[in-house]
């Protein structure tokens, strides 16, 4: 009598941990331990109540007017605005830092009509600053904990940047490669997800996908392919993908990713440091004379 095999599907990837907003401060052991297994596993992990929500929204609503601009004035700015052909989608990508006195700011306070672009960049940067600051909370652990890290930097020659990602399933999708190009930086050390709603992600790692809900105000991090090839695979590379259903609601979702590079940062430098900090340090073979000889004449000072 022959028996039959039973096939069972690979079971999904684990749904990433969550951080309390308190992980930004850096000054909780365990939530650092937490984050460093969780990228270990899954390449991600999520941080609870990071942003206010109203902070979210009301930078979600002045880059809806960024995104209203006349398509003459993207066409000048295609550096900067982008769409892509898979799904019915425009993006704009705000390269970081922005500072009022920078080339690129001027530009786009030039093209972008009235105070549109002053607005934006003052809702924007108060939630950007608060992405970046976990950005760099997460980059100091992962240098801290990485147990074999590569002895070099990573290669950072892509800036950072603030990727707005427009969904509109009432938008025609003619003339969509008029702006800049559709290709997506991968050049990065890791990537932030914020929406200033409840919305449902797809995270994908080399275990497969996994589905899970990120409320609003809250970020997902997800480690890049730098960190990944720096820790020597220890740190698992992993993608977020917004969930995005197309509906008749007249209203558009705007989405926000950070596409993180951390710049002039040695990884395994600061990693060396803060592993070295409670370690006893060496006095040399000269200093060590010096201060026999110093002592030698104090004694003859002293019991002569």
């Amino acid at each position: 009598m022959s028996s039959r095999r039973s096939f069972r599907y690979p079971a999904p990837p684990p749904t990433p941990d969550v951080l309390a907003g308190a992980f930004l401060s850096g000054a909780d052991p365990d939530a650092a331990r937490t984050a460093v297994g969780a990228v270990a596993e899954s390449g991600a992990f999520r941080v609870g109540g990071a942003v206010e929500a109203g902070e979210v929204r009301a930078a979600v609503e002045a880059a809806e007017a960024v995104f209203r601009a006349p398509e003459e004035v993207k066409r000048e700015l295609g550096r900067w605005f982008r769409r892509r052909d898979r799904v019915a989608c425009e993006e704009f990508y705000w390269f970081r830092p922005a500072t009022a006195s920078s080339d690129d700011d001027r530009v786009l306070d030039a093209a972008l009509p009235g105070s549109t672009y002053q607005v934006f960049r003052e809702k924007m940067e108060i939630v950007a600053s608060k992405m970046e600051d976990l950005a760099q909370c997460v980059m100091r652990v992962l240098s801290d904990n990485a147990r074999n890290p590569e002895d070099s930097a990573l290669s950072t020659g892509a800036a950072s940047i603030l990727c707005l990602t427009l969904y509109n399933c009432n938008k025609l999708k003619t003339h969509w490669s008029e702006f800049g190009s559709t290709n997506p930086p991968n050049s990065y050390a890791l990537s932030i997800h914020l929406s200033g709603r409840d919305q449902e992600i797809c995270l994908r790692n080399q275990s497969g996908s996994t589905f899970f809900s990120l409320p609003a105000g809250s970020m997902l991090v997800t480690i890049g392919k730098q960190i990944q090839e720096w820790s020597n695979g220890e740190f698992k590379n992993a993608v977020g993908e917004i969930l995005f259903e197309l509906t008749d609601e007249p209203n558009p979702f705007i989405s926000l990713e950070l596409l993180y590079s951390p710049g002039h940062l040695h990884l395994p430098d600061v990693g060396r440091h803060a592993r070295c900090i409670d370690h006893p340090k060496t006095v040399s073979f000269r200093d060590q004379i010096l201060v026999a000889l110093v002592l030698l004449v104090f004694f003859y000072l002293f019991w002569r």
